[in-house]
């Protein structure tokens, strides 16, 4: 037996939805329908507005901070002079030579493991603040509106879906209770006969 070709499942999804004029469709099923479809229409008009809106905000934020970092982080050779253990990673204390030809000093904190005397790569950004991280990549950035965008699929998708679920509840109650006293009605009437 072959599989069915895409215009048979195709026309099987618009009558499993309810496309179709199939007089033995009951009200609970076209309220369900209805509501299904309504909710469907809710989401595909407010999800990409508030998508496209907050992703947006969250590019903008990103390229900002892409710009700041890369005009203020630079890079810099320092040089260990310095370990204290903390409960939580090292604290690290270094000194390098600045652009100004200057000795700076400072610390960091860092999780990785470090011996006095070696050097390291950092990032001095405003105020000699030091840190192992670069200026911020546009890589992040654009993982951030990725992220973004999922969210607000979610929060926009999870109350709609969970209204359509409530709906479909209280629509299967009613068919089940159709259904029982339409089992009743003919017990009843086959008893009779």
């Amino acid at each position: 037996m072959k599989p069915p070709d895409a215009r048979t499942r195709a026309d099987r999804l618009r009558r499993r939805c309810g496309f179709d004029g199939n007089g033995l469709r009951r009200s609970v099923d076209r309220i369900q329908w209805r509501a299904g479809l309504l909710l469907l229409l809710v989401f595909l008009v407010v999800a990409p507005i508030a998508c496209a809106h907050v992703v947006w905000s969250v590019h903008s934020a990103g390229v900002r901070a892409e710009r700041y970092e890369a005009a203020t982080r630079h890079r810099v050779d320092a040089t260990v002079v310095g370990v204290t253990p903390l409960q939580s990673g090292r604290e690290i204390n270094v000194i390098w030579t600045g652009a100004d030809g200057a000795p700076h000093t400072g610390r960091y904190t860092s999780w990785r493991a470090t011996a006095i005397g070696e050097h390291r790569v950092l990032w001095t950004g405003p105020h000699h603040s030091l840190g192992e991280m670069g200026p911020r990549k546009h890589a992040r950035t654009v993982g951030d509106d990725v992220s973004a965008g999922v969210a607000v699929l979610a929060v926009t998708g999870l109350p709609l879906l969970t209204v359509y679920l409530m709906v479909r509840l209280g629509c299967d109650r009613r068919r089940y209770r159709q259904w029982d006293e339409e089992w009743a009605d003919f017990d009843r009437r086959s008893r009779s006969t």
